[in-house]
């Protein structure tokens, strides 16, 4: 298997001099269109990466009624005028960060994100632009995903975006989005085809953009307008607008944190090796795309391609690397929304959840009906959390046996510290949990479907519990003691791409 012998030369040697990955952009996504799922239910996977200290919360926030005149603040101090209702939704809560929280909403609508630097440097933005508030009107206002896509554009294009760049991605049970925004006005969004897969790994992956197709892309007005006049697109130099190569950072997409990611998603999902240049935007798997797929893809370390086989590979474990892993040391939490159509709203959507890291966590399922966690899951209520998420500092907090959190936070330490004598059994006993709880979700939704479909209060009751139950048996294995270690096991875990670079099916639970 062999890539760009210059590129991959040049990233050997910052390997083997020992560069640990340094603070940048770290997240990675995929999207799984209905046609290409196992299930015909569309799928969003995502890894959110953020620095520590951190935090992280789930909240269940009801339909709220909001006075007449109400006003949201935003950062810069710009306003927006707030609605009557919004809607419910599932919110995993990074306290105090702007860029990183996660939406599921009670439509199924989810918001992810990745940040994608752009090469705009300067830009006109009103009252200091939109940053943190974008994704949250979304989850409160969108009931649909291109819903959210027009109401997050009319936003950016009001205010301005106030940061270099971001790759928002909206999905709903019947689609998904990708919304690309720029400092100042500008953006571009394009939908995946249902029977395509899409993988992002923070670098704008958009490509080529006809937005004389509403029905695949839409943009703002003068998106190639201002691209020309600022030389970094010329129709008889370049052809067909493409906005990656227009609008991203000419370092974007070729550096340690970003290409190997994009590269062994495509390669994982294609049941190909691609070349390291011009990797697409969309492309139909190999096979249709299981919810286990996804769980293996978001715990890989690169594990049988060449960006595994580097020396750093050895230093204790996986996660810390000159080469940013998919499951990494920032990885703060792996979620995989299965969000299904033609079921009771409670029980449609479902975001699986694995704290902190997804490589030694399970993963569990948290419906969009839910309307209560555990106590434990939130240093505070969801109100105060509406009110305060910006000036919470999660460097402010000590260690809590009372909060979840620092459970699962605790136990990644202790399984990095001994990761090649640990993480056989590790494996073995999340891989146990992970079949247990699948078989549970069928059971449950045999007499859950039924019963919402019947009267929705009683579904919402019914899920609420059975998430509760799950998340509170997931916190009692993060606090036991960690499972006898391998005497002479090896913490490698076994290839999802074969040497020659064609995937491997999924070796783990529920695969065929």
């Amino acid at each position: 298997m062999r890539t760009g012998r210059k590129w991959l030369a040049a990233v050997c040697a910052a390997a083997i001099a020992g560069t640990a990955a340094a603070a940048g952009p770290d997240c990675f996504t995929v999207v799984v269109g209905s046609a290409a799922s196992a299930t015909g239910a569309v799928m969003l996977a995502h890894n959110e990466d953020d620095r520590p200290p951190q935090i992280l919360d789930l909240h269940a926030v009801p339909r709220l009624q909001h006075e007449p005149g109400e006003l949201i603040r935003l950062q810069g101090g710009g306003t927006v005028e707030q609605v009557e209702e919004t809607a419910a939704f599932v919110w995993f809560e990074l306290a105090g960060q702007t860029f990183a929280d996660c939406f599921l909403n009670e439509h199924g609508v989810t918001v992810v994100s990745n940040q994608c630097q752009s090469r705009v440097e300067d830009a006109d933005l009103t009252d200091g632009g939109i940053r943190y508030r974008l994704r949250r009107i979304v989850a409160e206002r969108a009931h649909t995903a291109l819903e959210g896509v027009r109401i997050a554009a009319r936003l950016v294009e009001r205010f301005g975006y106030g940061d270099s760049g971001r790759t928002y991605t909206i999905a709903d049970p019947h689609e998904a989005w990708m919304l690309a925004v720029t400092l100042g006005r500008h953006w571009v969004a394009a939908r995946i085809p249902d029977d395509e897969v899409a993988v992002l790994a923070n670098t704008f992956t958009i490509g080529e953009v006809d937005l004389s197709d509403p029905g695949r892309f839409l943009g703002s007005a003068d998106l190639v307008a201002y691209a020309r006049r600022n030389g970094w697109y010329d129709p008889s130099r370049d052809g067909a607008f493409h906005f990656a190569r227009a609008y991203a950072d000419r370092s974007a997409g070729v550096g340690l944190h970003s290409l190997p990611r994009w590269w062994f998603g495509v390669a994982f999902l294609s049941g190909t090796a691609p070349g390291m240049r011009n990797l697409p935007f969309s492309f139909r798997p190999a096979h249709p795309v299981r919810l286990t797929d996804l769980f293996a893809l978001l715990r890989s370390h690169f594990e049988g391609t060449q960006f595994e086989s580097l020396s750093t590979y050895d230093r204790g474990n996986p996660h810390r690397n000159a080469i940013k892993r998919i499951c990494s040391e920032s990885t703060e939490l792996g979620l995989v929304a299965e969000l299904r159509s033609g079921l009771p709203p409670a029980l449609g959507p479902v975001a699986w959840f694995a704290p902190r890291r997804p490589c030694v966590e399970p993963f569990v399922p948290v419906y969009a009906g839910v309307t209560a966690f555990p106590d434990g899951y939130a240093h505070r209520p969801w109100h105060q959390a509406l009110r305060d998420h910006l000036g919470d500092d999660p460097g402010g907090y000590p260690p809590d046996a009372g909060h979840a959190w620092w459970a699962f936070a605790a136990r990644a330490r202790r399984i990095d510290a001994g990761f090649a004598r640990l993480f056989p059994a590790v494996r073995t006993e999340r891989d146990l949990f992970q079949g247990r709880v699948l078989q549970a979700r069928e059971t449950f939704e045999a007499t859950a479907i039924p019963l919402a479909e019947r009267d929705p209060a009683a579904g919402a009751r019914a899920v609420t519990a059975f998430t509760g139950e799950w998340l509170e048996r997931l916190w009692n294995a993060a606090r036991a003691p960690l499972p006898r270690p391998v005497p002479d096991g090896s913490g490698r875990i076994e290839p999802l791409v074969r040497a020659t670079g064609q995937p491997e099916p999924a070796t783990l639970e529920g695969s065929r």
